[in-house]
């Protein structure tokens, strides 16, 4: 369900990117590398070990001067879905947004995944995608200011 939010982000706001891009290494397989693997996934491991603690605490303690990009990114995703109204839309990012900012304990990941609203958004896109038209590579549709010098 994951994956598939982050194709319907592409989809809403950079329409030409092609499905398939999704399917790339910048797509799948960058999530399982994040997942299985990485800083983000260790200091996320801590922050539900450590529920008194920030990401900003453990990453200090964690991470010898480097830094987190997944809660960074969590926020701007969140900061741009808000400022064009699109928070409903997207209940997986926004709750994640959520739980790194400790408005919601780490275990309501399980019940954005169980939402009806996302499970009925994501049963739309699926019966409505039938790509039609003329389309472009990804490197054609560059992202708001969701990248960042780190």
């Amino acid at each position: 369900m994951g994956v598939e939010e982050m194709r319907r982000f592409t989809k809403v706001f950079y329409p030409k990117v092609l499905r398939s891009t999704m399917w790339d290494s910048c797509g799948i397989a960058d999530v399982i590398t994040t997942c299985y693997g990485g800083r983000n996934r260790r200091v996320a491991e801590q922050f539900v070990k450590e529920p008194e603690k920030t990401f900003a605490q453990l990453e200090e303690e964690m991470l010898n001067g480097q830094k987190l990009q997944g809660v960074l990114t969590a926020a701007e995703v969140n900061e741009f879905l808000s400022s064009n109204a699109h928070l409903d839309t997207f209940p997986l990012f926004t709750q994640v947004h959520k739980i790194c900012q400790r408005e919601e304990p780490p275990s309501t990941i399980i019940t954005a995944f169980q939402n009806d609203k996302l499970r009925a958004i994501n049963e739309v896109e699926s019966d409505s995608d039938g790509s039609s038209g003329k389309q472009t590579h990804s490197q054609d549709a560059s992202p708001p200011s969701l990248i960042h010098a780190g």
